[in-house]
Order: structure tokens, then sequence, then C-alpha cells
């Protein structure tokens, strides 16, 4: 019931993290599209498609500008640039200006098909306007300006208005904050308390990046039902990431390292 709130655990984590076995192949382990990173933000790519790789998808298309694709595979040459076969979607991370007539044009393309989606930052507008199952992952300042109301009235009651999004937009809503909501209307779950230095740039670029990863790694069972707990999942391990990687202040490209211990730490 929306009306309770279901505590997130480690235990709950692991359905979701599936390891590999001898008939895995990239393919099979899951596709991720990525429209992120901007002139503005282009670490904002770069921190999303390595935090997906470090989740254990089986690859990672970057399908934004050419000249950030190119500061991508510099990073990662491990992401490939040509369009193909995807299995879930990351749209809006660092996306500085959605406006803009190209960005908007490649954005809504990718948009207007059936593949499970994230939507981040300059993505969120697009809230609402399609079927496919979907997860948004705004800060309180955004879910406020979606839903035209005031920052401080979302931080002072986040499941009301992470709730009211949910119900509104017709998607499962991430709301990040010290104590993560993550809700699809139906369903609210709450993660334990994360170390307040996440709130650092970058930091919500990786969480991104694993949820993308993740929907792509259970592209055979990921629904409008389970989303949400596929975004929890992501937020747990990011929350866990955190910790390992710092117990002061954080970097959110060291953070890449430890994706994978988190992960480990779960499942073995």
């Amino acid at each position: 019931m929306a009306d309770s709130i279901e505590i997130w655990s480690e235990s709950a984590c692991v359905k979701y993290l599936r390891k590999p076995d001898a008939s895995d192949n990239k393919y099979r382990r899951g596709v991720l599209g990525c429209f992120t990173g901007s002139s503005q933000y282009p670490g904002a790519a770069l921190l999303t498609t390595a935090a997906a790789i470090a989740s254990g998808v089986g690859m990672v298309r970057y399908l934004g500008p050419k000249k950030i694709a190119k500061l991508v595979i510099q990073n990662r040459p491990e992401v490939v640039i040509k369009s193909g076969k995807i299995d879930a979607l990351l749209l809006g991370s660092g996306i500085a200006d959605p406006a803009n007539w190209f960005t908007n044009y490649r954005m809504r393309k990718l948009f207007n098909t059936d593949t499970p989606k994230v939507l981040d930052a300059g993505a969120l507008y697009l809230a609402g306007k399609n079927s496919a199952p979907t997860i948004i992952t705004p800060h309180s300042g955004e879910l406020a300006k979606m839903l035209k109301c005031k920052s401080v009235e979302v931080e002072e009651e986040p499941k009301k208005y992470a709730l009211s999004a949910a119900k509104q937009f017709q998607v499962t809503v991430l709301l990040k904050g010290k104590y993560t909501i993550v809700t699809d209307g139906d369903r609210t779950i709450q993660l334990p308390a994360a170390t307040s230095y996440l709130a650092t740039a970058g930091t919500g670029d990786v969480l991104a990046g694993i949820i993308g990863a993740l929907i792509a790694l259970n592209k055979n069972i990921v629904s409008k039902q389970n989303l949400i707990e596929i975004g929890a999942t992501a937020a747990y391990i990011h929350a866990k990431t955190a910790e390992l990687t710092s117990d002061g202040p954080i970097s959110a490209s060291e953070m890449i390292h430890k994706i994978a211990t988190s992960i480990t730490n779960i499942t073995i």
C-alpha cells in the first residue's frame, strides 16, 4: 500500500544482481543506451557510462553528441559509440539545455520507443509522455519544478510529493535525499540513511548509471511493477559505494572504482 513505507535491505537486492553464467555473453547481460552529457557538463557522460560498466551490464552504447563521444571512449574505451540494439535507456544526465533543437530531437527520437527508461535532469520534462516502464530521478528542487511547488515543501514531505508525482506522471519516482524515497504510486520504499557527503556534484550521475545498468541487466523481467525494486536496489548500491569510497568527503569519480566491490559484497 502507498500509505505504508517499506524499508529496503541488502537481502532484497540480491535477485536483481544476477551473476553471469557459462552461457552468458555481452548481449545477454543487457545493453544500456546513454544520451547523457553536454558541452556544459561533459563529465556527466563519463560518470554515467563508467558507473554502468562497473555495475556489470553487458554493454554500454553512448548515443550523445559526437564531441562528447570522443571523451567517453577516451575515458572508457569499452563503450560502444555505434547505434544498435539496446535493452534500456538513460536520458538527461548533464543535459543543460533540453530545449536545444538537436538535443530535443535526439532525445525524443530515443524516447519514443517501448524501451524501459531512466529520465534524469534534462530529460525530466519527458515524464508521463511514454507508456514504457520509466523511472525518474529528481532531487527536491527538480521535483518541485515538475509539481509547481516550493523545494522546501518537497524537503519537508518527500513521501507526499514523490507519491503525487508518481500518480500524476504514471512513472516510478526515485527522489534523491538523505533518505531516498522510491515509489510507483502503489508502493513506497525508503532507503536507509545515506551519508550526507553524497551531496556533491556528479554523484547523481553515478546513481543514474547504476540504475540504467540494472534495468538492462534485468531486461527479461523488468516491468512497471518491479521497477521500484530495481531503483531501490540501485540506490542501496549507491549508498554502500559511498561508504566504501570514503568516511568523509566523496569524489564521484572515485566512487566508480568501488561499485563492483559493493555488488560483490551483496552477492557473495
